[in-house]
């Protein structure tokens, strides 16, 4: 998703948005390029106790629409083939939250501040809205971006205030906050999100991903032994590991076995990538600067469950 002619902001989640979104490829980069993407207690709030009328310095999570969990909609069809009615969440992304407004180019009803303010009044937790509203403040160069309510880390924090167990949006969170030069907060919401993943080889794969950011290797490399052990395919962790030589040479993966050079042909191909600039054999591009850095959600947004609440 284009950032008004501006590289897209780092975030390497891997994606999960339902076949049904109304976002194009090109919407999705922006938003979704965190498929690189708090405990609240860790900025003096208490996630205890959630409710929806609980109160925070960032305003009440009351709303006259919602709210939802984005969670509980994100996978399930804009119209009920039974009754005939749109989803809560499609009513609320067909006025507010469409694809131009993703990409924070164009809003239906409103400024771009407003309709993200908006949708995530509506649903606290809704990733790829997340993640347009930290773009949004990157572009804007403000901690409260032009229209929205609330600063960019009040709206995470609401989220997680709203889902405390929303491992996505944690994970967003981190890496919003290491964007921000803000290492050690980020640290302690991944360490949080890994306590709470379960077994989703999606949101654990994201857990790596985000982790490799913070340049945290070992929790990376744990990740990695996880998500492929459950089934995860998505080689962009794998070839991260590799380019750091930190990938378990124990974990050997069914396309590894199937693609193995038969016995005396691997010497061409050895030399030919000890050639190669470091990574390159691993098909591992640059590293991105902070914006671009995640490789993501290509959560967005949402990015990385492979149901409604596996993230």
């Amino acid at each position: 998703m284009p950032l008004l002619h501006r590289p897209p902001l780092p975030v390497r989640l891997l994606p999960g948005a339902r076949a049904s979104d109304n976002t194009s490829s090109t919407a999705r980069g922006s938003a979704g390029r965190l498929l690189r993407t708090v405990t609240l207690s860790l900025i003096g709030l208490s996630v205890a106790g959630v409710g929806v009328a609980q109160s925070t310095a960032c305003g009440s999570l009351t709303n006259n629409y919602g709210p939802h969990d984005y969670r509980d909609w994100k996978d399930l069809p804009p119209i009920d083939p039974v009754t005939n009615e749109m989803s809560p969440l499609q009513l609320v992304e067909g006025a507010h939250f469409i694809e131009s407004c993703e990409a924070l180019v164009y809003c239906k009803r409103g400024s771009i501040g407003a309709d993200l303010d908006y949708t995530l009044r509506a649903f606290p937790n809704h990733h790829r809205a997340l993640v347009s509203m930290m773009n949004y403040g990157e572009l804007t160069k403000r901690p409260k971006p032009p229209d929205a309510r609330y600063t960019v880390d009040c709206y995470f924090q609401r989220a997680l205030l709203w889902r405390p167990k929303d491992t996505i949006a944690r994970l967003l969170y981190a890496t919003y906050l290491n964007n921000n030069k803000r290492p050690a907060d980020a640290k302690r919401q991944l360490e949080e999100a890994s306590r709470q993943v379960g077994d989703s080889a999606f949101t654990v794969y994201n857990v790596g991903m985000v982790a490799l950011d913070l340049n945290e290797i070992d929790m990376a490399v744990d990740a990695a032994r996880r998500s492929y052990g459950a089934g995860m395919r998505h080689p962009a962790l794998k070839q991260r590991l590799m380019a750091l030589n930190r990938w378990p040479a124990d974990l050997v993966l069914p396309d590894d076995a199937a693609s193995a050079p038969a016995a005396g042909a691997s010497a061409p191909g050895s030399a030919a990538s000890a050639a190669l600039p470091s990574g390159a054999a691993s098909g591992v591009a640059p590293a991105a600067a902070p914006n671009g850095a995640a490789s993501g959600a290509s959560m967005g947004a949402s990015m990385g469950a492979s149901s409604a609440h596996a993230g």
